[in-house]
Parts: structure tokens; sequence; C-alpha cells
């Protein structure tokens, strides 16, 4: 797939077909995640994946998020998902991959993870999945209870979440406009 054409059709996916993911094709996805340009290594892997499989065992961690984030949230609009009437954190997906940092003192885990997540998103779209990066379970996420239950290493940090699965449906892009520049010679 040209990637071009991947950046300007690939589209948020919050609603996904009842089938499972092959583990080799999302070992395949996460293996070109891995390929994200990040600073040399220390010793340690720059990020691990855990994936969570099954639509009722993530259903059931998307309402232990939710619930959470009732409990710890701050008073503000950014919160106000957590009062949306049948709101669903992971949207039905089949899968949930949960990208995690390793934490080295330099300070770009997060940027590791977001570079790993676009990789993830834009091999997933040309696989002809879809995905979603969702930010509403990552208070859950950095819980050490729930760091614990998933298994997550205890010098790495959970930096993104992202659905995966078959669409149930494509939804129209909103196009955007030409960006501010602002150039400085």
């Amino acid at each position: 797939m040209d990637t071009i054409a991947a950046i300007y059709g690939r589209r948020s996916i919050r609603d996904y077909e009842p089938r499972l993911v092959p583990r080799p094709v999302v070992a395949a996805i996460l293996h070109d995640a891995a390929q994200a340009p990040t600073p040399p290594p220390s010793g340690a892997a720059p990020f691990v994946f855990v994936v969570i499989e099954g639509i009722e065992r993530i259903a059931a961690y998307g309402d232990a998020a939710l619930a959470f984030a009732r409990a710890h949230r701050k008073p503000d609009r950014a919160n106000d998902w957590v009062d949306k009437p049948g709101f669903l954190v992971f949207f039905n997906a089949p899968a949930v991959v949960i990208i995690c940092g390793f934490d080295d003192g330099y300070g770009q885990a997060l940027q590791d993870c977001n570079r790993a997540g676009q990789n993830l998103m834009l091999s997933a779209h040309a696989r002809g999945l879809g995905t979603c990066w969702v930010g509403s379970p990552m208070l859950w996420l950095r819980d050490p209870a729930t760091r614990a239950k998933l298994g997550i290493p205890a010098n790495y940090t959970p930096h993104a979440a992202l659905t995966l699965g078959y669409p149930s449906g494509t939804p129209s892009g909103i196009p955007r406009q030409e960006p501010e520049i602002i150039w400085q010679a």
C-alpha cells in the first residue's frame, strides 16, 4: 500500500467485527511497529507490547478502566467522557495493544511509543485492519495493580493503547485544511 494513500485513507475505527485477528498477523504488525526509529538501545528493548485478546475480556477491562477513571478523575471537561451513557473504552475490539516504553532515564519513552504506534496503525491499515488510539484507559493502565495483572515489566511504562480488529465499517474522513506553517528563513 502506498504510504501517502494510507495517511489519507486510514480512519479511527470505533466498531469491530466479532472475530479475532490471527496471532501471526498481530505479530507481523508489532514487528512493523518495532521498526520505529529510536535512540540507540541501552541494553533493553525500547518497547514492550502487551496484547489483550478476546472481546469479553477486553470489555471487562474496559469496564474496569471506566470505573477507575470515574473514581480518580480530576474535575475538568477533558474527563467528561466518563459520564457518557454506554461509553465503551475499547469499542468492542477483539484485540488491544498496549505499547510500553523503557524507562531508562533518557526521557524519550513516550516519543518512542508514539513512533511505534504510528507504525502500528499504518501496518494494520495496510493489512485491511482497523485501529483506534484510545486515551481513556491510560490512568487505569498506569495503576500498579493493573500493571501487575497485565504483566507489564516494572521498568516499562504504558504510553499508548490501541484497539485492533476487522472494522465493521469505515467512517468517512473529515478533510483537513492546509496547516498553518511558520517559515523561519
